[in-house]
């Protein structure tokens, strides 16, 4: 499931710390790119055309920013569990 989940993050961006917070929260498996540190990264956010981060991608479906209903929907549609908070 890890590959079926990506983010594209900043560590400096609060909106990305955000993200990374309720994945991990939630016990949901992703993979994370640093587009600070993985020039690849930055590469196929521009084949997004996304105009910054943070970026989920699930299932391929893409989502920018973090808004959390949006994500719980996607997630849902793509059958991962988001449960409770640990």
């Amino acid at each position: 499931m890890a590959d079926s989940i990506v983010t594209y993050t900043d560590p400096g961006c609060p909106h990305c710390r955000r993200l990374r917070q309720y994945l991990d929260g939630h016990g949901i498996p992703y993979r994370n790119r640093d587009v600070t540190a993985d020039p690849e990264a930055v590469a196929e956010l521009e084949r997004m055309d996304a105009p910054g981060v943070p970026v989920t991608v699930v299932g391929g479906e893409t989502i920018v920013g973090f808004n959390q209903d949006r994500l719980e929907e996607a997630l849902r549609r793509h059958g991962v569990a988001t449960g409770s908070p640990a």
